[in-house]
């Protein structure tokens, strides 16, 4: 990118310094100024206070990476504080991306639910003014042991961090789960790898395995200046200095907590809003430094000094040429506040032309460190510099593109705007389109509105950023940007913006990233089939929906590709006269004698081939589908139908009522055993008849979710009482144990005995099993619940994910007939996973085990026991198996 380059040339020998410091500022600025897919927070457009942040920001040289393990972990008061209050430099490395918890919003699960939890912080980050890294550490979901988390995420988050403290070089580092020895293990290895990645950052014999020789050459950052290493303490008696978050900012009239609140409450998938008012998060936050000396508050917003206040050790003190720099900038802030652009601009302008003056000397045959350190220093000021000025002479440049899915050879346009204030005279360039490579303009316009409209063809194969320097971003960079050069009162520089397409419905617009598609994808239904192994087999339908992504004419072939013995219809041809879809039916017939096991149809589009239009043979097989929660995101997978064949007994005619909460996949599970499920709104709870229900299943937090639901608990008892099943799924402690929903009391987690004289509460762990491999002990083998209709074995728990379940009943009453023990290794037993109780003529069941995992990954024993569960009040009689067509 020209305009990242440095404007003094340090020689030929600089060049390999050039192309290492591109790559970690192109990484940096995309870091901060990506464009998410939610709504600009309050405080981040071109704005009166965003200009005079800009111009105290170019004033302050501090760098500050704060680390923490998930998204919304992070401190959000003091983030705020520190980028918006101080003007630092500020960046938060979030060591995952949160895809192992729970969706408060939608289905999605997994990576699914990381690509979500990743925009909500990249949106969260945009209102605290901070950058935002991730590693490649995957989120497995709670763990108990800091050695457990290490071993799992191996070698390359250790090297993810190193990475980031070498391209970012911050002067402080806060370290936000330092000092924490208890509770999950992700935050406990968080706080215990910052340290180290800390000084290995310093270490220039440490490399990163498999990188780039670029990303190699990223020179150790604290071997001359060492990192100073803070601890974030938000205990009840925080030690050290204490941030004043809850000062008013003088530009947005709130505090720096209110602030950094609102712009939390983006992390919706973890249903963050209805814990706003919580007094942890209104609690004092101290910084202490891990090295027991003293913080010294100046630290956090060092001022201009020294030429490159990054290689000086022992001269802090403010160089003449700089102080004349914070002058000139000090004089454009006030003139901001006049209103005076003009005069702001000149202002701005003369401090660039400050840095300009520095002599940096050019030598041909090495590059002594010194020279480096300088030019970098003098590159990243004048880069703030020229932020500023542009916000000044509102210099901004509107990009849109007609589409935003683009396919390989074919062309689309790119309209640019490019604005700046009447009153700042200048010379404003052409704006210049920047392509991956094999890409080209093939035509420009200039439109009487003053818009230039650029036509692009986009070439087979562009070359993009190396996957291992995208991994710690929060998305790829953009595909295509406009930049502008503009030159004020004799001094250049130039903006840039990412191309978007603006797509607009008649409820609201959304500003979405350009990307590489294939022409053609495929979306299956079902997306999962059950065969049942004991039953014959009967063929059965996959519906295809095949959608073009090329604006051309074209011809396909639908077809299925299916395991050995298995049968299926001939391709089905489909034409497209442009981008749009097309549908295909294909039967598929199981061999009659189906072992147990894991099948896969995979499904795909052959194009054939056309020498006029110079389409070649060509088969695609991916699914491209925007997420339920959130549509701007499109999900890329194999094109596909996951068959799993197991022996179930599944009682005729079962009938089963659902409270959904989180739009939870068990449901749709449930019907794909051809199960009748029927959703149970505030109404149906309410008014319904109950009693034709065989079973009514409470989805997991639903007592927490569904407001209703604690005014209609009576009436579930009642259908219990009658004759009813009722099957609770968990729920968290803080909504379950103050009130008496079950028929006897039961307790996830029960108060904490009273401490004795001078000894300290200790927290008690929520009960809940991590290892998805724990080993499960029969208390009742012979009990109903674990023999009809399915007889449950050591077997059923083969193949679990994750984990076996969370929030188990701790303490529950005697009339409860706990069926199951298990434990994480070194614990001892829990039996609260799986407890039920006979209430008047029905059965009542508590259930903690993860089946809302188990199911959509089609684990042949969840689906056999929660089948039990469901049959709890026909367990006493007779049950007669029915075979159903699979279902989606």
């Amino acid at each position: 990118m020209h305009d990242w380059e440095s404007r003094r040339s340090l020689g030929g020998e600089l060049k390999r310094f050039t192309v290492v410091a591109n790559l970690v500022l192109f990484l940096s600025i995309w870091a901060a100024t990506a464009k998410g897919q939610f709504p600009p927070a309050p405080g981040t457009g071109p704005g009166l206070p965003e200009t005079i942040e800009a111009i105290e920001s170019a004033r302050i040289t501090t760098r500050i990476l704060y680390v923490t393990a998930h998204p919304d972990d992070e401190s959000a008061a003091v983030l705020t504080y520190l980028a918006r209050g101080l003007h630092a430099d500020v960046a938060l490395l979030s060591l995952t991306r949160g895809e192992g918890g729970q969706n408060d919003l939608g289905p999605e699960q997994a990576p699914q639910l990381g690509l979500i939890r990743t925009q909500e912080l990249l949106a969260a980050t945009r209102g605290y003014g901070v950058r935002l890294y991730f590693t490649r550490a995957k989120d497995f979901g709670y763990s108990k042991t800091p050695e457990e988390t290490e071993r799992i995420w191996g070698d390359q988050v250790l090297e993810d961090m190193v990475h980031v403290i070498r391209g970012f070089r911050p002067n402080l580092v806060i370290n936000g789960w330092g000092g924490v020895h208890g509770g999950h293990g992700h935050h406990q290895a968080s706080g215990l790898l910052t340290p180290k990645a800390v000084q290995l950052a310093a270490d220039s014999s440490f490399k990163r395995h498999g990188s780039s020789p670029e990303e190699q050459d990223l020179t150790p950052w604290g071997d001359r200046k060492p990192v100073i290493l803070v601890d974030l303490d938000r205990s009840d008696t925080p030690k050290g200095y204490l941030v004043p978050v809850d000062q008013i900012s003088p530009l947005y009239g709130k505090s720096w907590r209110e602030m950094g609140l609102d712009a939390f409450a983006n992390h919706r998938t973890q249903g963050i809003t209805g814990f706003l008012g919580s007094p942890f998060l209104r609690r004092a936050v101290a910084l202490q430094r891990e090295d027991g000396k003293e913080l010294d508050p100046e630290l956090l917003a060092q001022p201009l000094g020294p030429l490159d206040e990054d290689y000086e050790a022992g001269n802090l003190g403010a160089d003449p040429l700089m102080r004349a720099v914070d002058a000139a900038l000090v004089s454009a802030r006030e003139a901001v506040l006049r209103l005076d652009w003009k005069s702001a601009a000149n202002s701005l302008v003369a401090a660039g032309r400050k840095i300009n003056e520095v002599p940096v000397p050019s030598i041909s045959y090495q590059v002594p460190a010194p020279v480096i350190s300088l030019a970098r220093s003098l590159k990243q000021k004048r880069e703030k510099i020229e932020a500023a000025l542009a916000l000044v002479a509102g210099l901004r440049l509107d990009a849109l593109a007609d589409r935003s899915e683009i396919v390989s050879g074919e062309s689309f346009s790119v309209r640019v705007d490019s604005h700046h204030r009447g009153e700042i005279a200048g010379d404003f360039k052409k704006p210049v389109v920047l392509l991956p490579s094999d890409w080209t303009v093939t035509k420009e316009e200039a439109e009487t509105s003053g818009s230039v409209r650029f036509t692009v063809s986009a070439g087979q194969n562009p070359q993009r950023t190396a996957p291992s320097a995208t991994a710690i971003l929060p998305e790829p960079p953009p595909l295509v940007t406009v930049s502008e050069e503009a030159v004020i009162d004799g001094y250049s520089f130039t903006v840039s913006s990412p191309v978007m397409q603006l797509r607009a419905s008649s409820t609201r617009a959304d500003r979405i990233p350009l990307r590489i598609v294939p022409a053609y994808t495929l979306a299956v239904e079902p997306k999962q089939a059950i065969e049942i192994t004991a039953s014959q087999n009967k063929p059965f339908d996959v519906l295809l929906r095949v959608h073009s992504y090329a604006t051309q004419a074209g011809e396909v072939r639908a077809a299925l590709t299916v395991p050995r013995g298995w049968k299926t219809g001939a391709a089905v041809p489909l034409k497209f006269e442009g981008a749009g879809d097309r549908y295909a039916r294909l039967t598929v017939t199981p061999p009659l004698k189906l072992g147990k096991g894991n099948f896969k149809i995979s499904a795909y589009a052959e194009r054939v081939a056309d020498r006029a239009r110079g389409d070649k043979p060509e088969k695609f097989a991916t699914s491209l589908e925007p997420l339920p929660t959130l549509p701007t995101q499109l999900w890329s997978e194999p094109a596909q139908c996951a068959v799993h064949a197991f022996d179930v007994l599944v009682p005729a005619n079962l009938r089963v009522g659902y409270i959904t909460a989180e739009s939870e996949p068990v449901p749709e599970a449930l019907q794909r055993l051809g199960i009748r499920v029927e959703m149970l709104d505030a109404v149906a709870l309410a008014f319904r008849d109950l009693s034709p229900f065989s079973a009514i299943v409470v989805g997991v937090r639903a007592y927490e979710l569904r407001p209703e639901l604690s005014g209609t608990n009576q009436r579930l008892l009642d259908y219990v009482s009658n004759g009813g099943t009722l099957v609770v799924q968990y729920q968290r402690e803080f909504a379950w144990d103050k009130f008496q929903y079950a028929p006897y009391p039961a307790l996830i987690s029960p108060p904490i005995p009273a401490a004795k004289d001078g000894v300290p509460l200790t927290p008690r762990a929520l009960p809940r099993i991590t290892d998805e491999n724990s080993p499960v002990k029969f208390l009742k083998p012979d009990d109903p619940l674990l023999n009809k209709p399915n007889k449950i074995t050591q077997d059923d728990f083969q193949g679990w994910v994750q984990e076996r379940g969370l929030y188990f009943w701790t303490q529950f009453d005697s009339k409860y007939t706990p069926l199951l023990a298990m434990n994480d290794p070194g614990e001892p037993g829990l039996n609260g996973g799986l407890v039920y109780t006979r209430y008047g003529k029905g059965a009542y069941i508590y259930t903690g085990l993860a089946f809302f995992r188990q199911l959509p990954e089609g684990v042949p024993g969840a689906y056999r026991l929660f089948v039990n569960l469901l049959s709890a009040s026909q367990s006493r009689g007779t049950t007669r198996s029915t075979r159903k067509k699979p279902r989606a």
